[in-house]
């Protein structure tokens, strides 16, 4: 029979980092404590900033670690089905919930807490061309992962990069920054992990030149009137739609290449909840015989492109418009991380192949229905 262990602490620092907008938006990131042969971890479709208990599943850390000695099929789909139910065995006895699908990452590293967040300013550094660079020259004693897909192949990589760090440092590593997906801290108590987020924040705080400028500015009444009606016929009978309109936002839809750095997907999160890519509507369209009718079609045809509606519609010289709270949040996101490029070497989306396996994923697209 398991044994009950407290988890205030996690609890506490779940929800501490959770409710702070400068680390962690609506459901991302996931944390864990390990205690004996058990390892807690955060529950796929849990927010950090409500969690109670049973939003941590309880893991046995031999079963979990078992995992390591098993070969799985080359296919992807296949690997992913059987590594699931392999997560899922490795479930204390008793517990129901489904564990975050980074709970084998989770198990590897040999820290009790380990505290996994995405805050804009690290993924500045992380979706950056020069990234890995700047991470070398910022963070020496720190593990840089590169893009590669989630769940079992990105835990097997921070394996193998581990027993590099420790062969080159006669250590473990605490921090590793991980391409267009954020970091992971790891310390034996909440203090250090404290430290450590609060020392990453204040150096890239000082390192980035520019930040991004929210301040409101003025949209074309008439316009946003015709988007709307269009948004409506397209998606429902909703009376408004969130509507994005500052300077940061005004400075991207002047024309294609200035939008450019908010044209696709910088990390998983954002694939999730604004959506792949948005939809980029000309100001061409506002001098058609049928401007509403024009948007509605271009609507439909992202739809019939992509075999999903677009979450976020960004119309040239007037504003971006969200089809819900939580695409514009993360819409938001995409714009503050797009700024923290700028100050190490400009944008790098995820790779077209790492988009679309996001996108199909049955993780994904499990976290997404709880969240509809």
């Amino acid at each position: 029979m398991m044994v009950q262990h407290d988890i205030a602490a996690l609890l506490e620092v779940s929800r501490r980092y959770g409710t702070d907008a400068r680390y962690v938006l609506l459901g991302g990131g996931n944390t864990s404590y390990k205690i004996d042969d058990t390892m807690y971890v955060k529950a796929s479709g849990h927010a950090l900033g409500t969690i109670s208990e049973d939003g941590f599943v309880a893991m046995s850390m031999p079963r979990l670690m078992a995992i390591w000695d098993k070969t799985y099929p080359a296919d992807t789909e296949k690997r992913e089905e059987e590594v699931l139910a392999d997560l899922m065995g490795a479930r204390s006895d008793g517990q129901t919930g489904r564990p975050s699908v980074e709970a084998l990452l989770h198990g590897i590293i040999p820290f009790t807490y380990v505290v996994h967040l995405h805050p804009a300013m690290v993924n500045g550094l992380t979706c950056g061309q020069s990234g890995k660079e700047w991470a070398r020259k910022l963070f020496p004693d720190a593990i840089w992962i590169p893009l590669v897909n989630p769940g079992y192949i990105l835990a097997k990589t921070v394996r193998d990069a581990q027993r590099e760090y420790v062969k080159s440092h006669a250590k473990q590593a605490t921090t590793m920054f991980l391409q267009n997906h954020g970091v992971f801290v790891a310390a034996d108590t909440i203090g250090e992990i404290d430290a450590l987020y609060t020392a990453i924040m204040e150096t890239l705080n000082h390192a980035i030149v520019r930040k991004p400028v929210f301040n409101e500015v003025k949209v074309d009444a008439q316009r946003v009137a015709m988007v709307q009606q269009a948004m409506q016929q397209h998606y429902g009978s909703r009376t408004t739609y969130p509507v994005i309109a500052n300077r940061e936002v005004a400075n991207r839809l002047t024309d294609p290449e200035a939008f450019s750095s908010i044209s696709s997907a910088y990390t998983p999160d954002h694939i999730v909840y604004s959506g792949f890519k948005p939809l980029w509507i000309g100001e061409a369209v506002f001098g058609q015989e049928s401007p509403v009718q024009a948007m509605v079609s271009a609507m439909q045809e992202f739809e019939h492109t992509y075999g999903v509606p677009a979450k976020i519609i960004a119309v040239q010289r007037t504003a971006a418009f969200a089809v819900s709270e939580a695409a514009l949040v993360l819409f938001l996101d995409t714009v503050k991380v797009s700024a923290f490029t700028e100050s190490f070497g400009g944008p790098r989306f995820m790779d077209d192949d790492q988009i679309e396996f996001i996108r199909t994923w049955e993780v994904e697209k499990y976290r997404s229905n709880l969240n509809a």
